[in-house]
């Protein structure tokens, strides 16, 4: 038993496996911090797709009516997208809008022009 005991605390007092204990810790929390900062932004890429289509819509419908199309798209994205490219026109039959969102890179302030999401709409024109 008392033989058993020794081993044991021998093979805790070994040097470095403290060290080594702290380098795998180290290791584990790096990992778990990719990993969400990996969800985080995928939850942003979701989003600015999902702005990118309602702004599109909208503004899709609201050209089909008449309406200031433009103003609706910048009503419809949220304060933190930022859209790069705005389009909009109509024919006799169909007005299309076309909208490109920046996707947020870490925090929603802070974008870049490689990332976007584009979407485009059409509504059929009435009223004219």
């Amino acid at each position: 038993m008392r033989t058993a005991m020794r081993d044991r605390s021998r093979m805790r007092r070994r040097p470095g496996q403290a060290g080594q204990a702290v380098i795998e810790l180290v290791g584990f929390v790096f990992l778990v911090v990719l990993a969400t900062l990996l969800c985080v932004q995928g939850v942003f890429a979701a989003q600015a797709a999902s702005a990118a289509q309602e702004a599109a819509r909208n503004g899709a419908r609201a050209l089909s009516l008449g309406q200031d199309w433009r103003a609706v798209v910048d009503e419809t994205l949220p304060d933190w997208a930022r859209a790069d490219v705005v389009e909009g026109g109509a024919d006799r039959a169909t007005a299309r809008v076309r909208v490109a969102v920046r996707v947020p890179i870490g925090l929603r302030q802070i974008t870049s022009g490689d990332l976007r999401f584009e979407s485009s709409a059409q509504m059929p024109v009435r009223g004219r």
